[in-house]
């Protein structure tokens, strides 16, 4: 899986979290801590995490009530409980609130390091459950968004320009960049922007038909291979996509749309006039989609 994946610990115990911390070091999770559910909310507010490893017991709530409102913040969050033998009944009822999976103490490292990864999966079927996509190959998803990764929209693309070769027909490609990520990731902090960026891939797959294809293309830039489709109904999604991130993001996104084989004969044309689409949006004021046209060569 690529990317790192943000994973908060609510453990007012330093040795505790300490073990944990250890646990999980020259892996890819960024660990941060809450020493109380007050903290714990605050964060899962504010930004984005692929898991909430929690006591059961907390000094200033309830772990279950802890639990419930985690889930309303955002229930594709994984909670994983800490207890011990003697408070089972108290795991299992955390279980039946919405957490994840439980852990006993004391703690085993392999048995953490499976549970997480475990999670993660999970995360990633319900992101693409929404779009009746399940797959057991978690290495073409990005880790930070769920949607798929770099290397996977290049495979994709050679599909796609292959099967239209022999049954000729079009498909359009939507490059998408989020506008001034940059400073909004050093006014927000890094987890802000990993949220913000977690959002928007969400946001583009709710915007799209299940057969649409969203990619992670690099830092903030995102993909969209929209098969069959013509650049008409594609502008029409990309409008949408604009719309829906002006209400719902705290950033706007700019888009480049290119067609194939209209604006392209091969995948390295698709995707640099696409780009060129792309930048004449971004010189125009951002904020708005652009389409492909041979007055961009000029």
């Amino acid at each position: 899986m690529s990317d790192e994946f943000n994973v908060l610990i609510v453990e007012d115990n330093e040795k505790t979290f300490k073990i944990l911390k250890g646990f999980l070091a020259d892996t890819n999770y960024k660990i941060l801590r809450a020493t109380t559910a007050r903290e714990a909310l605050k964060l899962t507010k504010e930004f984005y995490f692929i898991a909430v490893i929690t006591e059961i017991h907390i000094p200033d709530m309830d772990g279950i009530e802890l639990i419930r409102r985690i889930k309303k913040i955002n229930k594709r969050i994984n909670l994983i409980v800490l207890t011990t033998s003697s408070f089972v009944d108290s795991a299992i009822k955390a279980l039946e609130t919405g957490a994840y999976a439980y852990l006993l103490k004391p703690l085993s490292a392999k048995e953490v390091r499976i549970v997480l990864k475990r999670a993660i999966e999970h995360t990633f079927l319900l992101i693409q459950a929404r779009k009746k996509k399940y797959y057991q190959d978690m290495s073409v998803l990005d880790g930070l968004t769920g949607v798929y990764n770099h290397r996977y929209f290049y495979e994709m693309l050679e599909r796609q320009v292959s099967h239209l070769r022999r049954f000729p027909q079009v498909f359009s490609l939507i490059m998408i960049d989020i506008d001034d990520f940059k400073k909004y990731n050093d006014s927000k902090g890094h987890l802000g922007g990993d949220k913000v960026l977690h959002n928007a891939a969400q946001l583009f797959v709710n915007s799209t038909r299940d057969d649409d294809l969203i990619f992670r293309y690099g830092g903030e830039e995102f993909a969209i291979i929209l098969a069959q489709t013509r650049q008409e109904y594609a502008k029409k999604v990309g409008e949408r996509i604009v719309r829906a991130a002006r209400a719902k993001l705290p950033v706007t996104v700019s888009l480049g749309l290119a067609t194939f084989p209209n604006n392209a004969q091969t995948k390295e044309d698709l995707i640099n006039n696409a780009d060129k689409a792309l930048y004449q949006a971004k010189g125009l004021g951002k904020d708005r989609m652009c389409v492909y046209n041979k007055s961009l060569e000029k």
